[in-house]
């Protein structure tokens, strides 16, 4: 009864632990225990058995042995009632002869009496051992029944015994699958463990990792923004020399204007357009003051036509070098940013894309160009002698200059290009409709005359210019002005 009320009660505990790997340890400790000392109280019991079982052959023995000594003693009693009874009918037998004989004699009659004395005593053992074989049998039955008492105590004790053993081996078979599934699950445990320290370690390294490369990223962006303050403060200095660009660039026009009409005092009003100047009044006007200009060219003292050569010199020598420096590959590696191929592919389409610094158009807009142009170059010709001092590959490189020479001058051509473009397209849409109304009301061939010496005004232009070919190609709507000529009027 102890055994199955511990054992209940290890099971509750096994059944409330059952996550605990720890409890459940100590609670098969205690199990074993327990099972060592139902182990100790089973030997005691057979050792109890065991004694009980040689104490009950010895009653067995004893009870045999009585068995023979009443049998005996049966056999001894019947012997000896048969001998009675022998006695007593050899007694009646005498009784009848001695009242019907004469007297006995004295001998006779104390023989008799002897006899009789000698019966009754042996009546009296046989009271006797009646009396000791009643007492040997109730004792008999006494043992018997005290026999099979602990017989049955015994059996019931080794049912209990068995009983125990089986329950205690069902619960070590039952903790035994419980112990191997715990294995099993410590063993899984300590795989995910592994394989999650494994993460943790990965993880780490690419915390690591990320650290430095944010580092990196955090002094590639202090120095991009130091590139940036630095091209922020040049771009700040480039505007300031284009607005003194643009104030010359005025006073030049202001100088030109006077110049022309210190030159041509008598001359008509005129017009200016990007090809040439063109009078407003008429056609012969137009073509008088065209050939004027032609013939004023061809005087090789005159300042205006030394200062224009000069001027298209400089323009023709800024491209060229312009366009050499932009083929050469420069170092434009700014620290954190990878740039060097689209910047590469950024000059490459700058030296490809037609130059929009000389559209045709008039003496102002070639002025403009070129001081532009000119004020690169000297900033570029200042800042070489910083570059060669400098390391590429840094801030304030020749890359990083070369770069912002660059987004100037794509910044230029686009406005300049932007700009002509949009003059142009208006200009050929005002043509064309004039064209269409004028065509309505004069009609006629043009002359032979006209024709030449339109075509030679366009000739010594294009010579002027010195951008003929590329005028031509590029904008063959553009001599239309002088190629249709209008008969004259009057």
């Amino acid at each position: 009864y102890f055994l199955t009320v511990l054992c209940a009660e290890r099971v509750g505990q096994m059944t409330k632990t059952y996550n605990d790997i720890d409890a459940v340890t100590r609670l098969l400790e205690e199990a074993k225990r327990d099972l060592e000392l139902a182990a100790r109280i089973g030997q005691s019991l057979l050792k109890k058995n065991k004694s009980l079982t040689e104490r009950n052959e010895f009653l067995e023995e004893q009870v045999d042995h009585i068995r023979e000594e009443v049998s005996q003693l049966r056999h001894e009693l019947s012997m000896k009632d048969e001998l009675l009874q022998f006695y007593t009918s050899a007694a009646e037998e005498s009784e009848p002869e001695s009242v019907c004989s004469t007297p006995l004699k004295r001998n006779e009659s104390s023989s008799s009496v002897q006899n009789y004395f000698h019966l009754d005593s042996l009546q009296k053992k046989l009271k006797d051992l009646e009396e000791e074989n009643v007492v040997l049998r109730s004792e008999a039955c006494q043992l018997k029944t005290e026999t099979i008492t602990y017989e049955e105590k015994e059996q019931q004790l080794v049912n209990d015994c068995v009983k125990e053993l089986r329950d205690a081996n069902i619960q070590i078979a039952n903790i035994s699958e419980e112990l191997a599934k715990k294995t099993e699950d410590a063993a899984r445990q300590q795989e995910e463990i592994t394989h999650l320290l494994s993460q943790i370690v990965d993880l780490q390294k690419k915390a690591k990792a990320c650290a430095v490369e944010n580092e990196e990223l955090v002094q590639h962006l202090g120095a991009a923004k130091d590139a940036q303050r630095q091209l922020t403060a040049e771009l700040r200095e480039l505007e300031d020399k284009y607005a003194e660009c643009m104030e010359m660039l005025h006073e030049a026009q202001e100088e030109l204007k006077n110049l022309r009409n210190k030159t041509m005092p008598n001359a008509i009003s005129r017009r200016y357009h990007s090809l040439g100047l063109f009078p407003m009044d008429s056609l012969a006007a137009e073509i008088e003051g065209s050939m004027r200009k032609e013939l004023h060219l061809d005087e090789p003292d005159s300042p205006d036509f030394a200062h224009q050569r000069r001027v298209f010199e400089t323009v023709r020598n800024v491209n060229q070098v312009v366009k050499q420096r932009s083929m050469t590959p420069s170092p434009m590696n700014i620290p954190g940013s990878n740039q060097s191929s689209a910047m590469n592919s950024l000059i490459s389409s700058c030296v490809s894309t037609p130059r929009s610094s000389f559209y045709g158009g008039d003496i102002s807009n070639m002025m403009i160009d070129n001081k532009t142009n000119s004020i690169i170059l000297e900033t570029e010709s200042d800042n070489g002698n910083e570059d060669r001092l400098k390391k590429p590959g840094t801030p304030g490189t020749p890359g990083s200059s070369d770069l912002e020479t660059a987004l100037r001058r794509l910044s230029l051509r686009r406005e300049n290009y932007l700009s002509e473009r949009k003059f142009f397209e208006e200009e050929q849409e005002r043509k064309l409709r004039e064209l269409a109304e004028k065509g309505e009301l004069h009609s006629g061939s043009v002359t032979p005359t006209e024709s030449i010496m339109s075509l030679g005004t366009h000739s010594r232009f294009s010579e002027f210019t010195g951008y003929s070919g590329m005028s031509i190609s590029s904008r063959s709507y553009l001599p239309e002005k002088l190629q249709i000529v209008k008969p004259l009027e009057g």
